[in-house]
Parts: structure tokens; sequence; C-alpha cells
């Protein structure tokens, strides 16, 4: 079992991850990583006194990739992890500078 535990920041809904310093960051690579659910238990418990910065706190499973990083075993951890997939194209054929 690898787990790692995410959540949203409250007021910006950016994806975030707890470190083993029980400090919240936006780089995956820097999540601390749950071997036992026990640890694991004790991190959403933790996540639940941040009712003040965050939301939807849930544990996700992970791999630990060669280099010891963890990464997400669901695409849509994945996805999620490494940022929007609908950025803005300026040069976007659907529209003109009047908006029509």
């Amino acid at each position: 079992m690898k787990k790692i535990l995410t959540a949203n920041y409250l007021l910006s809904g950016k994806g975030i991850y707890l470190t083993s310093e029980k400090k919240w960051v936006e780089n995956l690579a820097n999540a601390a990583v749950f071997d036992n659910q026990k640890d694991a238990d004790n991190a959403l418990a933790f996540a639940d006194t941040q009712t003040n910065k965050l939301q939807s706190a849930y544990l996700i499973d992970v791999v630990i990739t060669s280099d010891g990083r963890p990464k997400p075993k669901s695409n849509q951890e994945l996805i999620r992890a490494t940022g929007p997939t609908n950025y803005f194209h300026s040069n976007n054929c659907y529209w003109n500078e009047d908006g029509a």
C-alpha cells in the first residue's frame, strides 16, 4: 500500500498534497507517501483540522518511480497533478477579437 493525501485549496481550488512536515504543497513530488493505513488515517484526521484552508481531502494510490517520486496510479489523478488540460489559445479560429 502506497498512498498520498490530496485536497484542494479552499480559495483557488488548486490541487495540493500533504508533505511529511504537514505542509500543503502543489507539487506532488514533495508529497508524503504513506505505507500503512494507520498513518494514512492520521493524515486524513489532520486534514479534517484544516477546513479553513482546504476542502475535499482524500487518499490516492501511487507507485514509486525509478527516481523515487510518487506517481498516481489513476489517469484522473495524473491529469489533476500535471495541471489543466484546457489552456486558452489566443489564435482560436472560433471567434475573432470582437467576440463574434
